[in-house]
């Protein structure tokens, strides 16, 4: 799996977001991190080189960004990794310590219980 800082997932989040964005609308989207322009053309390099970003075209001197990786797939393989790092590989260890933990509302407690009986039918 390729391994992307927490900046670049900023980055990464924008361009799963849009398709296909050029550095100057990232640059725009990611306004409020206060990073320079250069910091973010620096992680979308980053990126290019660890192929979770390709260019889709290049018009003048602005290049169209495009996914590489799909966000679905690398949550997932993120999750198990965590999952396995963090829980000795047990989902539902993982589960009951959020659900122990009080970090979900009763709303997002009944929520998730609604999914998982509607899974099991």
């Amino acid at each position: 799996m390729v391994k992307i800082s927490d900046a670049e997932i900023e980055v990464m989040k924008v361009i799963w977001r849009r398709k296909e964005v050029t550095s100057l609308e990232i640059i725009q989207e990611l306004e409020g991190h206060n990073w320079n322009n250069n910091t973010i053309r620096t992680l979308i390099g980053r990126l290019i080189s660890k192929k979770a970003v390709g260019i889709a075209k290049k018009e003048g001197k602005t290049y169209t960004y495009v996914p590489l990786i799909k966000e679905n797939e690398y949550k997932a393989k993120k999750t198990k990794n965590l999952i396995q790092q963090l829980h000795h590989g047990s989902f539902k260890e993982m589960l009951l310590n959020f659900v122990d933990s009080n970090e979900m509302t009763k709303s997002e407690l009944k929520n998730l219980l609604q999914q998982i009986e509607d899974k099991i039918k």
